[in-house]
């Protein structure tokens, strides 16, 4: 379990949800830092985290004194090197994923539709009862999915309803 405090947030992989883990692959070096090998070896995990909240991020899991060099995560157009929790947008998460190249199932089980190309996004602000929007919360939570999935995935099914 990892528990981090970063900029007054709590990222925690215990209460977060295991969206994907993907090897991380990285290159022997010797004591000056040169590289000893042409072939990458295994040297640990990168997995993307979804929080209860929606919120994403990932956590680097490696050995920093096993004499590796771990390749980077591409996240969008940054290249991350750090071990440990690093917290992304929805859109860096996205980019993270296309980078890694899971399948569009996978894509799509993580972050519900994925936007066609040429669609554009657009923005709702919804004011609901507080009881409304608590049950919205947990429903989401049984669900295993972010507030803003889970309510993108109830609009789907009733314009699909209501075209039948």
């Amino acid at each position: 379990m990892i528990k981090q405090v970063i900029d007054g947030k709590t990222y925690n992989t215990e209460t977060a949800r295991c969206l994907a883990t993907v090897d991380l692959l990285g290159y022997r070096t010797d004591g000056q830092g040169r590289f000893t090998t042409n072939t990458p070896k295994k040297v640990g995990t990168t997995s993307l985290y979804e929080t209860r909240d929606g919120a994403y991020f990932l956590v680097r899991d490696y050995d920093r004194g096993a004499g590796f060099y771990p390749e980077f995560d591409l996240v969008g157009q940054f290249r991350i090197h750090d071990h440990g929790v690093i917290p992304l947008k929805r859109k860096e998460a996205l980019g993270w994923a296309e980078s890694k190249g899971l399948d569009f199932d996978k894509v799509e089980e993580m972050f519900g539709k994925v936007a066609e190309a040429g669609d554009q996004e657009g923005a709702i602000l919804l004011r609901l009862p507080q009881t409304l929007k608590l049950a919205i919360e947990k429903s989401a939570a049984l669900a295993g999915v972010s507030i803003n999935t889970w309510l993108m995935r109830c609009a789907e099914r009733a314009i699909a309803s209501e075209r039948e």
